[in-house]
C-alpha cells in the first residue's frame, strides 16, 4: 500500500495532495529533463509537459495499460502533471517518470512507441 511519504524519495516529481485527488508534477523544460532536449528534437518536439505526458503515457501502454484506467493525465505546455485518487498508480507514473528522467535509452524507446502509437498532441 503506497502513502504519501513514499513521493518524498523521488527526486525530480513533485507530490500534491488535495482533498478528493491527488497530483505528480514536474516542470517541463527545467533541470530534471533538459537533458532529453536533444532526443525530443529529433522527433521535432520541445519537451514540453505534453511531450513528457507522451513518452509516460507510452511506457504506462507497454508495461501497465490497465494503470491508464487508474489516473488522468491534465499536460501544459509548460508541465507535466497526472491526477487522480488512487495513490498507487499516482506513485507508479512518479516512478516510471523518474525511470525516463535517468534513461535516454528508455525515453529513445518510449519517443518511437508514442510516434508508432499516435500519442504525440
Amino acid at each position: 500500500m503506497t502513502n504519501t511519504d513514499a513521493f518524498s524519495t523521488l527526486p525530480n516529481v513533485k507530490f500534491v495532495s488535495g482533498e478528493s485527488s491527488s497530483s505528480v508534477i514536474l516542470a517541463a523544460n527545467g533541470p530534471a529533463d533538459a537533458h532529453l532536449e536533444p532526443l525530443f528534437a529529433e522527433y521535432s518536439l520541445e519537451g514540453s509537459g505534453y511531450d513528457l505526458g507522451s513518452i509516460v503515457h507510452a511506457l504506462v501502454l507497454t508495461e501497465d495499460a490497465v494503470l491508464l484506467k487508474r489516473f488522468r493525465f491534465d499536460c501544459e505546455a509548460g508541465m507535466f502533471c497526472a491526477y487522480g485518487s488512487d495513490l498507487e498508480a499516482l506513485y507508479a507514473v512518479a516512478t516510471g517518470l523518474e525511470r525516463l528522467l535517468a534513461d535516454t535509452e528508455l525515453v529513445r524507446s518510449m519517443l518511437a512507441v508514442a510516434q508508432e502509437r499516435d500519442l504525440f498532441d
